[in-house]
């Protein structure tokens, strides 16, 4: 049984500093984010473990705070949002303001031209057990709020999007996941 700690990268820096829908849009850490990703890298201080990331910008630059070479997987990517990707939530609001409300009570609906769920898990977990089972020892994987809740659903049945540099603690072996902690401090 190995251990994961899944990772999701650091506050991105966003244009304007208006939050937005950037899926597969390739932003860069902000001065907060490279902080979290530090911290996130002093809590791991000590643990023995390859790191393992999403091809985006602000990924790999969390990632590059733990100090050691960095395997780019590119399935550890963002779900892409489609018509949605790339836009503030303002614009978003204006241009599609009853899937945009819809949305705030079921966030399973799909966004125009987008990735579906599916698609997307089956992808980043595909992903995950080839990291997994790339090395002997423990892994560190950094990727993105999107799939890792989409990743939580299917293996403990709660869809839960991490904090920005938040680390959720997994087992793994024989292609099972156990969440054992990092969610609620559990």
């Amino acid at each position: 049984m190995k251990n994961i700690y899944l990772i999701r990268h650091g506050k991105p820096l966003f244009p304007q500093g208006k939050r937005m829908c950037i899926g597969r849009t390739d932003l860069p850490l902000d001065e907060e984010g490279f902080s979290q990703a530090a911290a996130a890298a002093e809590i791991l201080k000590g643990r023995e473990f390859e790191v393992f990331s999403s091809p985006l910008l602000r990924a790999l630059q969390t990632a590059e705070a733990f100090g050691r070479p960095i395997t780019v997987i590119d399935d550890l990517r963002e779900l892409y949002a489609g018509q949605w990707d790339g836009l503030s939530f303002d614009e978003i609001k204006l241009r599609y303001p009853e899937l945009y409300a819809a949305r705030a009570t079921d966030r399973t609906l799909p966004l125009p031209d987008a990735e579906n769920n599916e698609d997307g898990l089956r992808r980043f977990r595909s992903a995950v057990i080839q990291a997994a089972e790339a090395v002997p020892g423990d892994i560190a994987i950094v990727s993105h709020g999107g799939v890792i809740g989409l990743f939580l659903q299917d293996i403990c049945e709660k869809w839960y999007k991490p904090d920005y540099c938040q680390i959720l603690y997994i087992k793994y072996d024989n292609n099972k996941f156990i969440l054992t902690g990092g969610i609620n401090n559990a």
